[in-house]
């Protein structure tokens, strides 16, 4: 630190041998044209100034130093130079020695101020300064943080209040962070336009359930009893609702949902251990006798549970014989069917790399990016292939693609895509 001073101390000492001894030489006329140049220079270092500002490289402290500055440098310029039309004098005139002394006074000040506001004193001291860097995406593009992504979409909400694809990715990202009510208030947005959807209302109870502690005895039963009448054969519906019963000492209609349950799990292990762990829990309060009397009157063979649609399109893909050459083994493949009409967010997307090709997929109901907007729901779509070199969905120019329409979702069709043709 003490050798950096010491350069500081002898780099504003040069600077002052070039502004001092040009103060105390004897004042030659000046014309009014180079009045005219003063002014000039001074508007377009005011204007540097501002810029400077407004993209954050000098504080708005600094800058009202500098512009004052500035104001004062010119007022001194013009005055000295108007005296000296008016006379030729040999010597320093008192106020040219104040000058000197104010000039020689300030270099320094100012030279320290704005280091200590723009400069870093720790690269004196060879202490290393950490610094971040933003992870970039499939891209090359700096990716968003969290908090970035919500504010964004929140901003697009605010101009488009009718789009409920851009209201559910808005519930489940404030879930994920923890935001419950939030995401109950987006949940009851997305409803609002598209009904009640039953994915939609579990997702709903589910936020207001954790904005109150995990408790479905509160705002989160009403809306479970309604999916009750919906779906009643749902496993989660079920899950659910024999957890409200349980939380409310009614365990014995907790086991009936639970009991109902359990054969509809079979597949799943880790959820039949979960959920005989509560059924031990409800039963240990429950006399032999009633307990013996449920599960008698359960369900013997694996329940039905919301019957699932078996509509699906079957794809194959391959690159055409002119573009082979022009086409990176990493660029992105993105094959997905879309609604003829409607909301532009894919029915169902598969993402590879082009090294996959030629490949044969499935698009079916389980890869709906929203339960209400999923290929059952549509009678006919279009199917699409897309080679992105940037590595984003949706054909950008340069890109290659192919894609055919209109497809019969419920016929199970097999459609084969050659992509040929250039975005």
């Amino acid at each position: 630190m003490t050798s950096f001073i010491l350069i500081a101390i002898v780099l504003v000492a040069l600077a002052l041998l070039f502004v001092v001894p040009p103060l105390l030489r004897k004042n030659q006329p000046i014309t009014d044209q180079y009045d005219d140049l003063n002014i000039e220079i001074a508007k377009d270092r005011l204007k540097e100034l501002k810029v400077q500002r407004d993209a954050g490289e000098i504080t708005e402290t600094v800058y009202q130093q500098m512009h004052d500055e500035l104001e004062s440098t010119l007022a001194i310029d013009l005055s000295n130079q108007a005296k000296a039309n008016k006379t030729e004098n040999s010597s320093v005139a008192p106020k040219g020695k104040l000058t000197v002394i104010l000039v020689a006074l300030f270099v320094p000040l100012l030279a320290a101020f704005a280091y200590s506001q723009l400069g870093d004193f720790n690269a004196a001291t060879g202490v290393a300064v950490k610094s971040v860097e933003i992870p970039a995406g499939e891209d090359g593009r700096p990716q968003m943080t969290i908090e970035e992504a919500i504010t964004k979409l929140e901003q697009r909400l605010e101009a488009e209040p009718e789009n409920p694809d851009g209201w559910f990715m808005l519930a489940k990202t404030y879930m994920s962070t923890q935001q419950y009510q939030k995401s109950a208030s987006a949940y009851e947005k997305v409803i609002a336009l598209v009904g009640d959807d039953i994915q939609l209302l579990l997702g709903y109870a589910d936020a207001l359930a954790m904005s109150e502690g995990g408790k479905l005895t509160g705002k989160a039963k009403p809306v479970l009893d309604n999916v009750m009448k919906l779906a009643p054969n749902s496993p989660t519906v079920l899950w659910m609702a024999g957890t409200a019963e349980s939380q409310q000492g009614n365990y014995k209609e907790a086991l009936i949902f639970w009991y109902k349950l359990k054969p509809m799990l079979d597949a799943e292990p880790e959820a039949q251990r979960q959920l005989s762990q509560l059924i031990q829990g409800a039963e240990s309060q429950l006399g032999a006798d009633l307990v013996a009397d449920l599960k008698a009157a359960a369900p013997k063979s694996k329940a039905q549970p919301v019957t699932e649609s078996k509509a699906q399109i079957i794809v194959t893909v391959d690159l055409g014989s002119a573009f082979k050459d022009k086409v990176s083994p990493t660029d992105t493949l993105f094959i997905f069917a879309k609604a003829l009409q409607g909301p532009p967010m894919p029915l169902a997307a598969v993402k590879l790399t082009a090294d996959a090709l030629p490949i044969t997929v499935t698009l079916d109901d389980s890869m709906a990016m929203m339960p209400q907007m999923k290929l059952s729901s549509f009678e006919q779509v279009k199917v699409s292939a897309v080679i992105s070199k940037s590595g984003r969905p949706g054909a950008q120019p340069g890109d290659f693609y192919a894609e055919i329409f209109p497809v019969n979702v419920g016929a199970n069709e097999k459609v084969t895509l050659l992509i040929d043709q250039i975005k």
